[in-house]
């Protein structure tokens, strides 16, 4: 056995010897036994190269927003403002306010009766001057003009939007009074529906409201009722009347100052324009000479 086992080696060491010559005489290196991978260089700090930026958005210029509530815009408001009583948040208000008019019409003899009765004719006339197109004319103009110049801008919006739906709620209720033609109740002319003082009391109330919340509801709603209630007193309209007007007056109210709060992306006025390019005579620094100069501010 052990003549075998050497017999064994020294094959193996043979073919070793023999393989290692041809591989000489072939003008080949044997081939190396793999070596370990190297492990890999971490690059140092100062190395590394700077990240790229990364891409970020064009830079864009703030957009100036403001809403419609100018003296330039105030003729174009107008026809915006009509047309705004007829969107989509009117609609509810509309349904509401109609059922609430013909609920009215149930009770509108009724009511002519008690007052035939009861007269009282210092309250009618207080509310008669006070609900007048005159006075709202006047009294809107008047707050408007104080308005431009007051701080509060609750206030100026305000002011605006009272004159505003002053004059929408003026050419609603005379279009609907001379589309229906009622009779009012004293027989003296046929233009009872709606209520011209309900639907003008309730427009300026109403304008206050969206600006101050319950901190106006509650004054201004109360004298929109004062004033409505007095053309029942003085027989010059029925109940279903004065409900009618309150909601035209309500909707014209509120669609006026949602149409004016509406941002506007137009350039406020007196701003100048992002480059102004203009040409004229320039001399020399020593004014000698003459020529054509071109400026540019941005």
């Amino acid at each position: 056995m052990k003549g075998l086992g050497r017999a064994v080696l020294l094959a193996g060491v043979a073919a070793w010897t023999v393989g290692l010559a041809a591989a000489t005489a072939s003008g080949q290196e044997p081939a190396p036994s793999p070596a370990p991978p190297a492990p890999r260089a971490v690059p140092s700090p100062e190395a590394s190269p700077a990240p790229s930026p990364s891409p970020s958005r064009h830079h864009r210029e703030p957009v100036i927003v403001r809403d419609h509530r100018t003296v330039r815009s105030f003729p174009a408001n107008l026809g915006h403002n009509a047309l705004e009583a007829w969107a989509h948040p009117s609609v509810m208000p509309f349904v509401v306010g109609a059922a609430a008019t013909a609920s009215g019409f149930l009770i509108d003899h009724d009511t002519v009766t008690f007052f035939d009765k009861h007269l009282h004719r210092t309250y009618g006339d207080i509310g008669k001057f006070l609900g007048t197109g005159l006075v709202a004319a006047g009294a809107s103009t008047a707050v408007f003009g104080v308005g431009r110049y007051a701080n509060g801008d609750r206030f100026r919006a305000a002011t605006y939007d009272m004159s505003q739906a002053v004059i929408v709620n003026f050419f609603y209720t005379t279009v609907i009074k001379e589309a229906v033609r009622r009779a009012r109740p004293d027989k003296s002319d046929n233009l009872s529906f709606p209520s011209g003082h309900a639907s003008n009391a309730f427009a300026c109330a109403q304008v206050w409201v969206e600006q101050y919340g319950w901190k106006a509801a509650v004054p201004g709603y109360l004298a929109a009722s004062f004033i409505a209630g007095s053309r029942l007193a003085l027989k010059k309209h029925y109940v279903s009347d004065v409900v009618g007007g309150a909601v035209v007056g309500f909707i014209v109210g509120k669609s006026v100052a949602r149409y004016d709060a509406k941002p506007s992306h137009k350039p406020l006025p007196g701003l100048p324009p992002a480059a102004q390019v203009s040409v004229g005579p320039i001399t020399a620094p020593d004014g000698s000479g003459l020529g054509l100069g071109l400026t540019v501010r941005y």
